[in-house]
């Protein structure tokens, strides 16, 4: 699971315990994170998220303390390009510099960190713009859901630009010298796996723990169970056909289709392969997907044999190279 939404989910159930919200807003050069990293900072110690390989989480820890007695917004900015032996990065993979924004955690902002969670669970993409003066003092921050919904503590004058995928540090000039944020979160990616056979199993477990939010679909209640898939966040049971009638898919889901019985292969990807899917899988070779498809040309989302071409063998190697292939898919590599 990505940091935000551990953050976002700390944030839900600590009460009054976050005192700062740190999250890169710029980096010049290499980093161990890009802009959008975040890290929560608890009253107890305790940190949710990283920023860096560690060379920076116990200055960001002072600070946060003194951002929350104060009230008020801080960014801090250090430079880890330097060789001498004290300076911040050296010797941790960085590179660069890096701009850091510290928000207290206040009552306004932990309202607005709880209606982002609502929205992403609800499976509905956010994008939220912080309002910086050229010097980095915050001015307010909205938020704008995927169904054009906005919250937040600002209004601001004009429009932005805000189909990103990626986050960004903008400098506009209409209105003012102001530095403007654009921070796109996305909700947690959908897997539907169709079957829970004992080869199931590693792909379920690995896709969970890298960041999916996986749901099991099978027609049989003894494998499509959490005694038999602990790890997922859903258990379908039913038969395919009529799982799939209630089924609303979204451009960020992902599917693999793994019953091994052709006829309900068939019918699933028959199903499912217009559907707006990101990703679809099929295990087993290209030639049984094809007699699957009818001779017609997958679309481009169907995935067949599933996984990269790394020559796995056996249920783990496989749900590796599975995982490998979705998680470029979300990153939008080619």
């Amino acid at each position: 699971m990505e940091d935000m939404h551990r953050i976002l989910e700390a944030a839900a159930a600590a009460g009054e315990l976050p005192i700062a919200l740190a999250v890169i807003i710029h980096v010049e050069g290499s980093s161990y994170k890009k802009e959008g990293a975040a890290m929560l900072l608890m009253a107890n110690g305790e940190r949710i998220g990283t920023l860096t390989a560690g060379c920076l989480e116990e200055d960001l820890a002072i600070r946060a303390k003194a951002v929350h007695a104060e009230g008020k917004s801080s960014a801090v900015q250090y430079d880890l390009s330097s060789e001498d032996d004290l300076s911040w990065g050296q010797g941790a993979g960085c590179n660069g510099v890096i701009t850091i924004l510290l928000e207290p955690i206040t009552k306004e902002l932990r309202q607005h960190l709880l209606l982002l969670k609502e929205n992403l669970d609800k499976g509905k993409a956010v994008v939220r713009i912080i309002r910086l003066t050229d010097s980095f003092d915050l001015k307010g921050e909205v938020y704008i859901a995927e169904d054009g919904t906005k919250f937040g503590s600002s209004n601001f004058p004009f429009t932005l630009e805000v189909d990103r995928k990626d986050p960004i540090l903008l400098n506009e000039t209409e209105g003012g010298p102001d530095l403007f944020f654009v921070h796109p979160i996305f909700p947690v990616p959908r897997l539907y796996v169709f079957g829970a056979g004992e080869d199931a199993r590693p792909l379920v477990s690995l896709a969970a723990r890298t960041g999916f939010k996986v749901l099991i679909v099978d027609w049989r209640p003894a494998l499509c169970s959490p005694e038999h898939f602990p790890e997922a966040a859903g258990w379908i049971v039913g038969k395919a056909e009529e799982v799939l009638d209630k089924i609303i898919f979204s451009k960020r889901d992902f599917a693999v289709i793994m019953t091994h019985q052709f006829e309900k292969d068939r019918m699933i990807l028959a199903r499912m392969k217009d559907a707006p899917l990101s990703y679809i899988g099929v295990l087993g070779p290209a030639r049984r997907t094809e007699r699957l498809l009818g001779g017609r040309t997958a679309p481009e989302a169907v995935h067949s044999p599933a996984g990269l071409p790394i020559g796995a063998k056996g249920p783990e190697e496989i749900a590796v190279s599975i995982v490998g292939e979705m998680i470029r898919k979300l990153r939008g590599r080619p």
